[in-house]
């Protein structure tokens, strides 16, 4: 028994690692750019990330607008404009959240489009 406990304790942390999770139906409530920090733009939403994603915090999320965690400044672009429409047209939006990858503490957002009202 105690060998069982002891295997699962192991194998735990291996499988609780998939950090990722969704929100849908988020309103952007503001933006924010940064030539050093956040991954260079982040995007306030009117949920907390951590219903989404436990281990991240506030309402803030990175688009990673300066190329990291393998994804290009185009792409993150493309992101960032959606984010900026969504909050000029006040439209909701989904997002796919990853938790485990952070800038500045703040979680990464690899998806977002943009939702009907």
């Amino acid at each position: 028994m105690k060998k069982i406990f002891f295997v699962l304790l192991l194998i735990l942390p291996l499988t609780s690692n998939a950090a990722t999770g969704v929100i849908s139906s988020a309103k952007v409530t503001k933006l924010i750019t940064s030539d050093t920090r956040f991954g260079g733009c982040m995007a306030m939403v009117d949920t907390k990330i951590a219903t989404a994603v436990s281990t991240c915090p506030d309402q803030w999320v990175t688009f990673a607008c300066d190329g990291s965690f393998n994804n290009s400044i185009s792409r993150a672009m493309m992101k960032w404009e959606n984010a900026k429409l969504a909050y000029a047209l006040d439209k909701p939006v989904f997002l796919r959240i990853d938790g485990n990858k952070t800038t500045n503490g703040y979680c990464y957002a690899d998806i977002i489009r943009l939702e009907d009202q």
